[in-house]
């Protein structure tokens, strides 16, 4: 008789878990809650995400009505601090940067036209002398007066005047400013205080949560329901520790429709906006504008030899056509006393014009 084998039948390798396999399966890992409450962590520290669900899913805020109050209310403008801080670029020292550079402008500039109307007033000084002399030995005292007087005290009422008015807009501004920040401190002092008192209602009730949780899985008699609430509240992004982010460097805790209670971050940002809002605040008064127009404080030299030239030809037609040379004279000198407190110098060499036409018409006199 053959013999019989029995044939080698590949059969599949079946792994049957075992009993205490089947019982962690639905038990939640700790270090995989630390995990994740570390990757929320990271998004807060660095993420540039600005949108809704950029804070959404990090949890705090519920909806995009939250993340509206975050953006609007506390400055939020990325998810990350540090992408926070470059966007921000240092609010209150960029403000006091830009203050101060207005400032020093308008002290550079009133000091150049100073400056301009001192030298001005210096180099016309001679000439002045000489015209005053001239209208003095002419008769003309008052013109040889209001001459000294325009050439001497005009420069320094000028100068004074841009002094005054640079010391005025720095002072204006200080007063603007500092008004602003006094009204800004209640409001933020207020916003403290409220955050504060809020965090610790919202921390109190995320702790109360999770051990009313535990109790509720112990009671129930179910060790995965205690063992997970434990879990993910003590050490999970949806527990305790993402509660303290969320309250610290994250954009808050939404409590309702419409009402989130502030991080640290947020109190932090939003105090310094308002001071930097504060700092930007200008008053009434115009800085010292660029020293275009300074010289007209102080005509030159050749500005008054202009004008003199300009009003030569009428003056000596009107000292030619009267009844006689002596009225001519005497109406001349009246007008050049008038014009010489107004024009400074320039009146002053009109005077000293009118001086000369006596002269011509006396020896046409003495001639006949």
């Amino acid at each position: 008789m053959t013999p019989v084998t029995q044939a080698n039948l590949a059969l599949p390798d079946l792994q049957i878990p075992s009993v205490n396999q089947v019982a962690l399966a639905g038990f939640d890992s700790p270090l995989s809650e630390l995990l994740g409450t570390a990757n929320s962590f990271n998004q807060w520290l660095v993420s540039s995400d600005n949108s809704t669900a950029g804070y959404t899913d990090l949890g705090g805020l519920a909806d995009a009505t939250g993340v509206a109050i975050a953006k609007m209310g506390f400055q939020f403008n990325a998810v990350g601090l540090l992408p926070q801080v470059i966007n921000d670029h240092l609010p209150i020292l960029s403000q006091a940067g830009l203050n101060g550079s207005a400032s020093l402008e308008s002290m550079l500039n009133a000091g150049t036209t100073i400056g301009l109307i001192a030298s001005e007033g210096l180099w016309n000084l001679p000439g002045a002398f000489v015209t005053a002399t001239q209208q003095a030995f002419s008769g003309d005292i008052p013109g040889a007066i209001a001459t000294l007087q325009s050439a001497i005290v005009g420069p320094f009422v000028a100068a004074g005047q841009v002094a005054l008015a640079s010391a005025n807009y720095m002072l204006d501004n200080a007063v603007a400013r500092g008004t602003a920040l006094l009204g800004a401190v209640p409001t933020l002092v207020n916003l403290v205080v409220q955050s504060s008192i809020g965090q610790a209602q919202v921390l109190a009730g995320a702790f109360s949560t999770v051990v009313q949780n535990v109790i509720t899985g112990i009671t129930n008699g179910n060790a995965e329901e205690a063992w997970n609430a434990a879990v993910d509240g003590f050490f999970g992004p949806r527990g305790i520790p993402g509660t303290i982010l969320n309250l610290t460097v994250g954009a808050g805790v939404q409590t309702g429709a419409a009402t989130v209670v502030p991080s640290v971050r947020g109190v932090i940002q939003a105090a310094v906006h308002g001071i930097a809002d504060a700092l930007s605040q200008t008053g009434s008064a115009p800085p010292v504008p660029p020293p275009a127009a300074a010289k007209t404080a102080s005509p030159s030299a050749s500005a008054l030899r202009v004008a003199a030239v300009q009003e030569s030809a009428p003056a000596a037609d009107s000292g030619t056509s009267g009844g006689s040379g002596g009225s001519a004279a005497s109406d001349h000198s009246t007008n050049s006393n008038a014009k010489s407190g107004s024009a400074g110098k320039s009146g002053a060499k009109k005077g000293v014009a009118g001086s000369k036409r006596p002269a011509k018409a006396s020896a046409g006199k003495s001639a006949g």
